[in-house]
């Protein structure tokens, strides 16, 4: 690996630790990854920058050490954490989300989200609360049809987000097969969008999604939320 300096750490879970840095006197951003028990391998992550970087929806890979969990790449400007949710901020959003899920992922190395629920109902196998019985009972209830799963970042929060010139995601810990319209809830959750929001959205997306079903799903997310930071806990203890 090149000379990196760190600058600033950004962020320290017990998957990863984030930092600005310095890839021979140009700003860049470090990940270092801790634990992959239920997020995907520094390997993984790698295969999806090199697969995506194709389409222009992530940054480039300017460096990476596998032996040492180490990924570096592109310092993006422009986070829209601060950003004005209007119309052309959700038609471009809802575009790049669809030019995502369109693409042909299935032939990767990659996860599903079933199987990632899994292994947290695993970690969790032991705790009884009527909360945690309640969320896998109701991930079971939606996710036992037989539904097209496209490929999804699974986490698009408005940290993850940056808007130049296009639109592009960092930070693909949980990316993997997933239903469609399970991404679409996130969103809306996420972004707190009003109903003509998210009409606006899906209008750009290019396709429907029963508005009953989309609330369903929002539910889904808060219990997964809470599952998350529940085998979060339990991995920080065990530390």
């Amino acid at each position: 690996m090149s000379r990196i300096k760190i600058t600033e750490t950004i962020s320290d879970t017990p998957y990863s630790q984030v930092a600005y840095c310095y890839l021979n006197n140009v700003k860049a951003v470090l990940k270092t990854k801790k634990e992959a028990i239920i997020t995907n391998s520094i390997e993984t992550e790698l295969k999806i920058h090199e697969f995506l970087s194709n389409y222009d929806l992530c940054p480039d890979i300017l460096d990476y050490d596998l032996l040492n969990n180490h990924i570096v790449y592109e310092y993006l400007k422009y986070s829209v954490e601060n950003s004005e949710y209007n119309q052309v901020f959700l038609e471009i959003f809802g575009k790049t989300l669809s030019k995502l899920h369109s693409l042909n992922y299935g032939n990767q190395d990659v996860g599903t989200f079933e199987e990632k629920v899994e292994g947290y109902r695993n970690l969790l196998s032991t705790d009884p609360t009527a909360e945690i019985q309640e969320s896998f009972a109701l991930f079971d209830k939606l996710y036992k049809k037989s539904n097209e799963l496209v490929f999804c970042h699974n986490d698009l929060n408005t940290s993850n987000i940056f808007l130049n010139k296009q639109m592009k995601f960092i930070d693909w810990e949980y990316a993997g097969l997933n239903m469609s319209i399970y991404e679409i809830a996130s969103i809306k959750k996420s972004f707190n969008f009003s109903s003509d929001q998210l009409s606006i959205f899906l209008k750009a997306y290019g396709q429907d999604f029963n508005p009953n079903e989309i609330e369903e799903f929002e539910v889904l997310v808060e219990f997964v939320e809470k599952i998350w930071q529940k085998v979060t806990n339990k991995l920080k203890s065990n530390q």
